[in-house]
């Protein structure tokens, strides 16, 4: 019986007491072992460490640089932490991989405050092209620099003879170029569905904003890309989301986009791990994605990675949406907004409507995650699920939850309901729209992190990305400082909501492990795990302070594997 096999049945003291302190050597030596770290295991049995030991992809024994090193032979790979800190692997329990790829292969503008950088980016990304290739990307927030809105002729000047479609950075707007506008027919007069905007100039004709499905007048256009040249971006999506230490996503797209992923796994190239959701609220249509699930199972199956890294991709739960967002005005709430008065948003479906695809989902065995981010959208989803859920093995779920009524908290718990929030949506909007928008009196119940875990509510984080940074170290050091990245708002925002690191971190690793069926296998330094583990490039004070704004990853282990190393 192999090391990692006598591991997963033996709890981590038994083992280690075992293991160090036999007189004689009984087990093979481990094929890699970290020393000298700063290791936060997210596991309460043993909270931190010096060391530990990986075999056969396995955490297997956990403790002092003593008593690690000694169960080294001339065979072991040894990693000398220097003192740095080490975590999980992070696992980001809301993302759409798929959507952001435009920004790894095209160009990212985030957090970029000033028109003439995301030119002088743009003009870059141009460069790099091949000659027909339209210019995707985004992350534009016209809100940080001069307040006004770019135009075509901005993108027109830096790329005249390429179609450029940059989406904003809440994905509810577009900037495109001249060219753009002429493939995709738009005019002053384009008709388009209901929300959707041609925004126009002084002259009367297309800016080069196109709001919210005025966008589908120009990307309807885009040419088909290659299944390989597809997969290929998402390789290296997934890649970009390593070089941030993340082993594991929960993301969400269309169904289609989860057979990417299973071509990726079929091919032995996968990096991270994926617990996908796909969009759909019609019954027929989730009942039918049972055989998607058993397809995307059999690959898994015959791929032989899970047998080496444990598990890689499940088609696991289907994503609604009750409403919109804030800065829209979109999202349903309770009373009417303070900036808007007679106008309070409305639900996308009934109750009725929702809880039926509850019912279809939790019924073909996927839990159900709904976005409702204004608390008459929470309410309506707390509603759809006390009436329609039923019993199945990963919990149901509500996505944003920015703004929640006091006595809705409470419901969570009742339901079995979790909570996924996203710390940069709260620090983003700090000194920009918040306060116009629900007012002082509702402040103390938007983003109530702190709320949610003192009621006992599982509280998971994840970024949304593309629409708010990607990094984990970058929503740790929102949730626990509730500043704005822009240095907007005067100083924390209502810190009482604000979580410890140790609250973040386990948001951000073992909480988005529990969403999934692998919370037993993943999400913490813990015995008989898979050994997926992140090195920072210096150490993380405790208490955290903003020191961790400077940190990056040097290195992030996927099964004991290397998957990224810092250049």
């Amino acid at each position: 019986m192999t090391l990692a096999a006598v591991t997963r049945a033996l709890s981590a003291t038994s083992v280690l007491a075992i293991m160090v302190c036999a007189a004689q050597p009984v087990w093979a030596a481990p094929d890699l072992i970290v020393l000298n770290g700063d290791v936060r295991t997210v596991d309460q049995s043993t909270p931190k460490a010096q060391a530990f030991a990986v075999e056969n992809g396995t955490f297997t024994a956990i403790g002092s640089n003593d008593e690690i090193k000694g169960l080294a032979d001339a065979e072991t790979k040894v990693i000398d932490a220097g003192g740095k800190t080490v975590t999980p692997g992070f696992i980001d329990g809301h993302t759409h991989l798929t959507s952001g790829m435009d920004m790894v292969t095209g160009v990212d503008l985030s957090y970029i405050p000033d028109k003439k950088t995301w030119l002088e980016k743009i003009k870059e990304a141009d460069a790099r092209l091949p000659k027909g290739v339209w210019l995707m990307g985004g992350g534009w927030d016209y809100t940080l620099g001069e307040g006004k809105l770019p135009t075509k002729e901005d993108l027109d000047a830096v790329v005249p003879d390429r179609v450029v479609i940059l989406r904003d950075i809440d994905f509810h707007s577009y900037w495109v170029n001249s060219k753009a506008l002429e493939v995709g027919g738009v005019t002053a007069t384009s008709k388009v569905e209901e929300g959707g905007e041609v925004v126009l100039n002084d002259k009367g004709e297309p800016s080069g904003i196109l709001l919210e499905s005025a966008g589908d007048l120009v990307e309807k256009h885009r040419p088909a890309v290659a299944d390989a040249e597809r997969r290929e971006a998402l390789l290296q999506t997934m890649k970009f989301a390593n070089s941030l230490g993340i082993t594991g996503v929960n993301d969400m797209s269309d169904l289609a986009a989860v057979h990417d992923y299973a071509a990726i796994l079929a091919e032995k190239k996968m990096p991270l791990r994926v617990w996908y959701g796909f969009f759909e609220g019609d019954p027929k249509k989730i009942a039918a994605a049972v055989k998607d699930r058993d397809e995307v199972d059999k690959v898994a199956a015959d791929s032989g990675e899970q047998e080496k890294k444990g598990p890689m991709l499940k088609l696991g739960y289907t994503k609604s949406v009750i409403d919109g967002v804030l800065s829209t005005r979109t999202a349903y709430m309770h009373e009417d907004y303070s900036d808007q008065h007679g106008w309070k948003g409305k639900p996308f479906e009934t109750k009725e409507q929702l809880a039926a695809a509850i019912k279809a989902s939790n019924e073909n065995g996927f839990p159900t995650a709904v976005h409702a981010i204004g608390d008459g959208g929470v309410s309506l989803v707390l509603d759809a699920f006390a009436e329609a859920s039923v019993p199945r093995p990963q919990p149901n779920r509500i996505e944003h939850i920015e703004v929640v009524e006091t006595k809705d908290i409470q419901r969570f718990k009742e339901l079995g309901v979790v909570a996924s929030m996203q710390p940069n949506h709260a620090t983003g909007t700090i000194g920009k729209y918040i306060t116009e928008r629900i007012g002082t009196e509702r402040e103390p119940r938007a983003y109530v992190w702190h709320s949610m875990l003192d009621a006992g509510v599982p509280l998971v984080f994840g970024s949304d990305w593309p629409t708010s940074p990607l990094s984990p170290l970058t929503q740790i050091n929102d949730a626990v400082f509730r500043e704005s990245p822009f240095g907007l708002g005067d100083g924390p925002w209502h810190p009482e909501q604000a979580v410890s690191f140790d609250q973040a971190l386990h948001g951000l690793t073992q909480a988005g492990a529990d969403m999934t069926p692998w919370g037993g296998q993943i999400g913490s330094i813990s015995v008989g795990k898979w050994a997926d583990f992140v090195v920072i490039d210096g150490t993380l004070p405790d208490p955290l302070d903003r020191s961790i704004r400077e940190r990056k990853v040097e290195a992030t282990y996927l099964a004991g594997s290397e998957v990224y190393r810092q250049p």
